[in-house]
This record gives structure tokens, sequence and C-alpha cells, in this order.
């Protein structure tokens, strides 16, 4: 594959990587800099080792440092440094390491007072902008169906009324807007009413979702609040018979961006969580999801961590651009939506 090409495809990808200090020559620098990489994702937690501290966090000083190196060695230090901090058990940058304590989003929706959903978004966000973080993938806009519900049962969803919940989005996003970071709407197009987990299989919401669930995305969207929105990996026959909705034409294309209006960027959840990964190989992965219009691969490499995972990933869309299956256009098309996202947060492009 010709430099140029993989340089190309790497604009598409926000890389997991297993670093809290950068040795010369590690892998990640290598990527970045052969790649031309998006960006990077942060996480405090290593799956397969396991325990606090065994990825990229260990205290504020020691990330700073290292979200530093990562953006000089991109030409425009220009990388989305990416991280979920939602609160509560979705929490990379823990009091443990240093970092104010956060309660839960689901704790925030039951107080119900807008000063406190402020002072909770400006926390989380200051915490960000104080490393260099510049992306969060937060926050949730699922709707709580209750302890049965994986999303419910975590403590991720802010509550049940959607009206609410989009009034308490607004200034969590506005918090972050004003910190220059990236807010990430999600799950689209909702999957508070799931019962499965998408990190551990199929998970099927055709008898559980309803119209409802999409009010916050909807809201938001035509309030010009959503800059980045985060598909999942949930299957409902009445929105696509075929594909989970990260795979779906219909619902990124059709529904996402035809009937919702929306411009911005879509990113996919992980695609190694096993509802994809159990079902479709890499390139097939990458060739459904970029037709149906993804935009932007989330690749934590967290879940099942494979040392070759990135180049992996770059070579199989280069290889569906070389035989045609993907065309150059719809790639260029997804470079420069994610070129106006960096624009517009102040993020050198």
């Amino acid at each position: 594959m010709s430099k140029t090409t993989q340089q190309l495809v790497g604009q598409l990808l926000i890389a997991g990587f297993r670093d809290s200090e950068l040795s010369k020559n590690s892998a990640i620098e290598k990527y970045i800099k052969t790649y031309n990489l998006a960006g990077v994702i942060i996480y405090d937690e290593d799956v397969k080792i396991g325990g606090p501290g065994t990825r990229n966090v260990k205290s504020p000083t020691q990330l700073k440092i290292l979200i530093e190196s990562l953006q000089s060695f991109s030409p425009n230090q220009n990388l989305l440094i990416s991280i979920d901090q939602e609160g509560g058990t979705v929490n990379r940058l823990k009091s443990i390491y240093g970092f104010p304590e956060t309660p839960s989003w689901q704790h925030i929706g039951l107080l119900k007072n807008k000063l406190i959903t402020e002072q909770f978004s400006e926390t989380i966000s200051g915490a960000l902008s104080s490393v260099g973080v510049n992306v969060n993938f937060a926050p949730v806009l699922d709707l709580d169906y209750g302890n049965k519900t994986v999303i419910g049962k975590t403590q991720r969803a802010f509550t049940s009324d959607p009206d609410l919940l989009i009034k308490h989005a607004k200034i969590f996003i506005d918090a972050h807007k004003k910190k220059h970071i990236i807010s990430c709407g999600k799950h689209f197009p909702g999957q508070g009413s799931a019962l499965g987990d998408t990190h551990e299989g199929y998970t099927d919401i055709s008898n559980s979702w309803t119209v409802k669930d999409l009010l916050p995305f909807d809201k938001l969207i035509q309030d010009n609040y959503l800059d980045l929105i985060m598909v999942s990996h949930t299957f409902d026959t009445k929105l696509d018979p075929t594909y989970p909705a990260s795979l779906s034409k219909k619902i990124i294309t059709s529904t996402l961006r035809d009937d919702l209006g929306f411009q911005g960027v879509v990113i996919c959840d992980d695609p190694s969580m096993r509802a994809i990964s159990d079902n479709y190989n890499l390139k097939d992965t990458f060739e459904i999801m970029l037709n149906a219009g993804i935009d932007l691969f989330c690749l934590g490499n967290n879940l099942i961590y494979d040392p070759d995972y990135i180049p992996k990933s770059v070579n199989a869309i280069c290889q569906l651009l070389t035989s045609g299956k993907i065309k150059k256009e719809r790639i260029l098309k997804s470079i420069e939506r994610i070129k106006a996202l960096k624009k517009k947060y102040k993020i050198r492009v």
C-alpha cells in the first residue's frame, strides 16, 4: 500500500494504546507519524492486564506530559485526544489518580438541579482541559429504563424524561464548548432499553425501542448542539431488518443524516465489541460501516488486545479502496467533516 493511501485512511482512525509514558520508537508514535492518525483514546485500565493505572493514566502531571508527547508526533499537533468521562462507573480520570471525584450521570439526573449539573459539567470539562483532552465521549443521551437494563443498572442514563435530559445535556455540552472540548452524544438511535451488553455480544432492542428514544438526539441536532454522534451496535428490526445500527445505511444515512439533518461527524462504538466482531470480519466491518456512513472509527484495542490492530485496520481499508469496494470520495467526505470539526473547536488542521 502506498504511504499516501495509508495516510488518507489514518485520518479516519482513533487508536488505543498501552503506554503511560512513551519510550523511543513506541508503537503509537510510529502509527501517528506513519498513518497520520485522527487521534487517540485514553483509558486508565487495561482490560487484559486488569486493575487501576494499567494503561494510560497514573496522575494529572503524567497524563499531561503523555498527551503533550502524543501531540508532538502529529505534524500540526491536531490529534483528537479522546476519553470516556461520563462520571460514575465510566470515569477514566478517577480520584485515586488525583482527579476530582464525579458522581454518575444518573445521580445528577435524580437531583434535577441545573446549578448542580453545571458544577458537575464544569468539574469534568475542567479536568479534561487541564491535561489536554479535547474529545469527551459524553453525554449519554440514552433514556433510563431502570435496573433491568445495562445502561440503567450502571447508572449511565440521566432520566427517563427526554425533555429533562435535553435541558441538562445542553448544560453539559456548553461547559465543554467553553473549554474547546468536543462532546459526543451517544448511543444513537438510543440503547437505553437494551438488556444485553454490546461489549459481550449481539443485542436486540426490537421489542423495547420506541421513537421516544430518538427525541434527545433529534432536539439537540435541531438546536445545533451536537457536532459528534456515536452510533451503537444495537439491532432493531423496526429500523433495519438486516444490520445493527453501526452498520446500517438506513439508520446512519437515511435516519440520522437525511431525516434528522445531522451534518456533523458520525463515529461508531468500538468495532471490536463482540456484537460486531463475533459476526463480521474486520474487512467486511469496515466496508459495511463506511458505506453506511460512518466517518470516524474508535479502535480502542482494549477489550481484546492485538498489537497489530491498527496496521491491520489501515491495511483492510486500503485494500477496500484499491478493490473499489470503498470509493475515495467516500473517504474524502469523512475527512472533510473531521477537519471541519477540528477547526470549529480550534484544534489545528
